[in-house]
């Protein structure tokens, strides 16, 4: 049984960006396991939505394993022959290629967790953004993670995405009136306490 629980204030606020009639880039941070990729897909419900996560750290993982963990599931989800990209460059302009005329929400998960490997991640992702991504006036990317502090220091603080976001999330636990709610709907019994 799927239920969402809260978080209507940030539902209104991101549904606000329709208004703008532009795409919209979106960062969400927040603690692990406090919702934010939840979140963004309730947001999506009846929209288009294309979910893409970067493979967790590990010693043996490179900037070629994130981009082909993100082919493929990029073409899992749109039902597209595999690919192969070789920079994140044609990874992202594959992407968009892909965006038609509908709304469409993208969600890179653990954008840390891809970047990491490459320090021309964030470059070619602003890159594509500001070159073509723009022109989508119903696309809109969600950019979220569990590293705040990478978050802060490599998008919120980072000159390349200045002014070009839309909207910030930082996503907050659940209220005590919505945890216990949460619990029971989970089947959880006992006292509140």
């Amino acid at each position: 049984m799927s239920f969402f629980v809260g978080r209507q204030e940030e539902l209104t606020r991101l549904k606000r960006l329709k208004r703008l009639k532009k795409s919209s880039l979106v960062v969400i941070k927040g603690r692990r396991r406090v919702g934010k990729s939840t979140l963004v897909k309730e947001f999506s419900k009846g929209k288009r939505f294309i979910s893409l996560s970067g493979l967790p750290p590990d010693n043996n993982i490179n900037a070629q394993d994130q981009r082909n963990a993100f082919a493929d599931q990029l073409c899992v989800q749109l039902s597209l022959p595999k690919v192969t990209f070789l920079t994140w460059s044609d990874a992202f302009f594959f992407l968009i290629a892909q965006i038609k005329d509908e709304e469409t929400i993208v969600l890179f998960d653990e954008i840390s967790w891809m970047a990491e490997s490459d320090p021309k991640f964030l470059g070619f992702l602003k890159t594509c953004w500001a070159q073509f991504a723009i022109d989508k006036p119903k696309l809109v990317l969600v950019l979220c993670g569990s590293i705040s502090s990478w978050i802060e220091d490599n998008i919120l603080c980072s000159k390349g995405f200045l002014g070009r976001i839309s909207l910030v999330i930082r996503l907050k636990p659940l209220s005590l009136t919505h945890s216990v709610y949460f619990l029971r709907k989970k089947g959880i019994t006992g006292s509140i306490y």
